[in-house]
């Protein structure tokens, strides 16, 4: 793994195109952006637009980041990215059942734009398989 900052790690794997990335610890909202900045540029450099995002150690949700998800950051992706990208939210039990009206919202537009994928998982293994199923698409 490559430790982006002191609470985010990614790592990519060639074989399968995917990129992984890891919070260790809860972040504050300028910490979020700037860890999906550091996404963004890190996915250009490999062209990875499959993308597992392990946010089990992060757990917190904030309106004003899942607004700019929305509105600014998903939109970005197809257009640099050369074509739609898939993102595997892995999360924990308790988390998936706390998981708000605003990160289903960001679902269900990712979707509508057809130019972001998102699936929220438990379990890594049935994560990956749906990235590699996306790969084909």
């Amino acid at each position: 793994m490559k430790r982006l900052t002191n609470y985010l790690e990614c790592l990519h794997r060639p074989e399968t195109g995917t990129m992984v990335c890891r919070w260790l610890r809860e972040t504050t909202p300028a910490e979020m952006r700037t860890s999906y900045e550091y996404l963004f540029a890190e996915a250009q450099e490999f062209g990875s637009r499959l993308w597992l995002l392990d946010i089990r150690r992060r757990n917190n949700e904030d309106p004003e980041t899942a607004q700019w998800l929305m509105d600014e950051y998903m939109p970005r992706l197809a257009a640099h990215l050369g074509g739609p990208t898939f993102l595997a939210y892995l999360l924990s039990p308790a988390h998936l059942v706390r998981v708000d009206d605003d990160a289903i919202d960001i679902v269900h537009v990712a979707q509508l734009q057809r130019s972001v994928h998102v699936a929220l998982f438990i379990e890594e293994g049935k994560a990956n398989e749906w990235l590699v199923r996306q790969a084909g698409k």
